[in-house]
């Protein structure tokens, strides 16, 4: 029997996406206030520890009372892998996107941060539209979708460089270290470091966001680019910035890296940095 194309309606849609982004915004992963305890328990006492406790206790008010871990909800950056026999015969994929991300916004009293145009009056679109859409196609009757709230204090101190072809491994290692010595404090640290190598300019931006989608504590499929991780973890968390920039021993929970092949004569690099929070959500329609 043939395979039979799947309907889905942009209603359907748009429930989803309402819910992971205020899922993404509210509820943290378990993972993440699992780790932060870790790290809470490697800190000597000062400031440091002490923002730690706050960041914790402020995960467990925002679960419990139903509010934003941040005021700052984000640019709603939002992954789908959209299987070739689905089909959404009412509306177009970005519009059942956006009406879920404004329908969030509304239901659950997160802040719209959106403004257009980004020169000039920047005016407000007043429901946090347009999300960032990127869209995959694939093999298969499944449309599964990832909401990442990207929050601008993390997003400010990110960056894109092309590295000359034969910067290496090295390269990577101190472009992150710049990216961090630089910004990390004003990015609610511990953060998550992802870091998307190959595309190209804009390709690699993507594949720095969408490696902060890989689960908590889930090692690299490849083993290099987990040693990779290792290592460049490891050097970061040497420059002793610590929890809220206070200082201490744990700067960055984890590195996370994404690679394509890339034009043999030029070498993109994206480390895209991550706030504690780690606001992420996914589900599989």
């Amino acid at each position: 029997m043939k395979d039979r194309i799947k309907l889905i309606s942009g209603e359907e849609i748009s429930r989803a996406v309402a819910s992971l982004y205020s899922e993404a915004c509210i509820g943290p992963h378990s993972a993440v206030e699992t780790k932060l305890k870790d790290i809470l328990a490697l800190e000597n006492p000062g400031p440091g520890r002490e923002a730690l406790e706050i960041e914790i206790n402020n995960l467990r008010i925002a679960a419990e009372t139903g509010l934003p871990i941040c005021q700052d909800t984000g640019t709603a950056v939002v992954f789908v892998e959209m299987g070739n026999l689905i089909c959404i015969p009412d509306c177009s994929l970005g519009e059942a996107v956006n009406r879920g991300i404004s329908l969030a916004c509304s239901e659950s009293y997160l802040r719209s941060s959106q403004v257009f145009p980004p020169l000039g009056e920047r005016k407000n679109t007043m429901d946090n539209t347009p999300a960032v859409i990127h869209l995959e196609h694939v093999t298969g009757s499944e449309l599964n979708i990832s909401v990442l709230a990207k929050g601008a204090g993390s997003e400010n101190v990110s960056s894109s460089v092309m590295l000359p072809p034969l910067a290496g491994s090295e390269g990577v290692i101190n472009l992150a270290e710049s990216c961090v010595r630089a910004g990390a404090s004003k990015a609610c640290p511990p953060v998550i470091v992802g870091i998307g190598i190959g595309g190209n300019l804009e390709k690699s931006g993507i594949l720095a966001k969408k490696a902060l989608l890989r689960d908590m504590g889930i090692e690299n499929s490849v083993t290099e680019l987990a040693d990779l991780e290792k290592k460049i973890t490891d050097k970061l968390n040497l420059t002793g910035i610590g929890p809220q920039g206070f200082g201490g021993a744990t700067t960055v929970m984890e590195t996370r890296i994404l690679q394509l092949p890339c034009h043999m004569a030029s070498l993109p690099v994206t480390v895209c940095i991550e706030c504690h929070a780690h606001r992420t959500s996914s589900c599989v329609l």
